[in-house]
């Protein structure tokens, strides 16, 4: 099997390619001014969430391994960042995908973000993260993330008019519907977490 550097090596050098090609793309297609473009940009769970995977795999690869000991070496956030890129390739997948259509460099982009990226990490996380500590005890921390970014959507959109996905959209849903499904999100996100600390656990069996 490829070894844990190289794999972390390939992971990195996908992530920032796609998180900056993302980003030049973005700007150079944005119909707004530079300062609402950037904002936009990171204003996506998906933006934020690779960006997220892209410093932790980084972190790893050039932390030696007896020296990993730091935030991003705790099996907990390894896990909580698999987690909810997961997540995001979930809800794009099941989603999103039909109503994002795109072409050429954009579809390649789209589906490294949303599916591979997540695909692969969470292939790391079963190959080498050492799972086998982990405690229900956790998953409330896991939901602080998602859970600070909806109110962040919520505030910001409510002053600039301009939400990020079609399902927190308030002007053409309503609060109440949005408040819905922020809540079946935030349920997703607790069966996720829930599904992850047992297979972890379960890993006890293959060390």
């Amino acid at each position: 099997m490829i070894g844990q550097k190289r794999y972390l090596r390939a992971l990195a050098l996908l992530e920032w390619f796609a998180l900056i090609a993302q980003f030049i793309l973005q700007q150079q297609n944005s119909v707004t001014d530079r300062g609402e473009s950037l904002i936009r940009f990171f204003s996506y769970y998906t933006i934020l969430t690779n960006i997220l995977v892209g410093v932790y795999v980084t972190v790893q690869l050039f932390t030696p391994e007896n020296r990993r000991t730091g935030f991003f070496s705790k099996p907990s956030v390894q896990t909580a960042i698999t987690m909810h890129i997961t997540v995001v390739g979930l809800i794009y997948n099941l989603l999103l995908r039909q109503l994002w259509v795109s072409t050429g460099l954009q579809a390649v982009l789209h589906d490294l973000l949303h599916t591979a990226i997540p695909l692969l990490m969470i292939i790391y996380w079963w190959v080498w993260v050492d799972t086998r500590r982990l405690r229900y005890k956790d998953i409330p921390a896991w939901l602080v993330y998602p859970a600070l970014y909806a109110i962040y959507v919520m505030i910001r959109g409510h002053f600039s008019a301009w939400y990020p996905y079609p399902f927190l959209d308030v002007p053409t849903l309503g609060y109440s519907q949005v408040i819905i499904n922020t809540t079946l999100m935030i349920v997703v996100f607790i069966l996720f977490s829930f599904l992850f600390v047992i297979l972890g656990k379960r890993k006890k069996s293959h060390g």
